[in-house]
């Protein structure tokens, strides 16, 4: 089974890429995924208390348990005022 995790804003430039296709192995969680980039891609910035998520365009938990062909996003954090 394969998922895409699409990079955004920051994390595109730093990723060096727009988008890449993860496989997974078993049954997984969008927190998986997360793990997974974190480990992958360590100075990607996702703060744990400012974190949005959506799976196929749509807002999701970290506890989402994904399927074929999902596309996962790690909204960045936006400010201003």
């Amino acid at each position: 089974m394969h998922v895409s995790v699409t990079f955004l804003g920051l994390q595109r430039a730093l990723a060096r890429t727009e988008r890449i296709r993860i496989r997974l192995s078993k049954e997984m969680r969008v927190a998986d995924v997360l793990d997974y980039l974190k480990e992958c891609y360590p100075e990607l910035p996702f703060p744990e208390d400012a974190l949005l998520v959506a799976v196929n365009n749509r807002i999701s938990s970290l506890e989402r348990i994904l399927k074929e062909d999902d596309n996962v996003a790690f909204l960045p954090f936006l400010g201003g005022g």
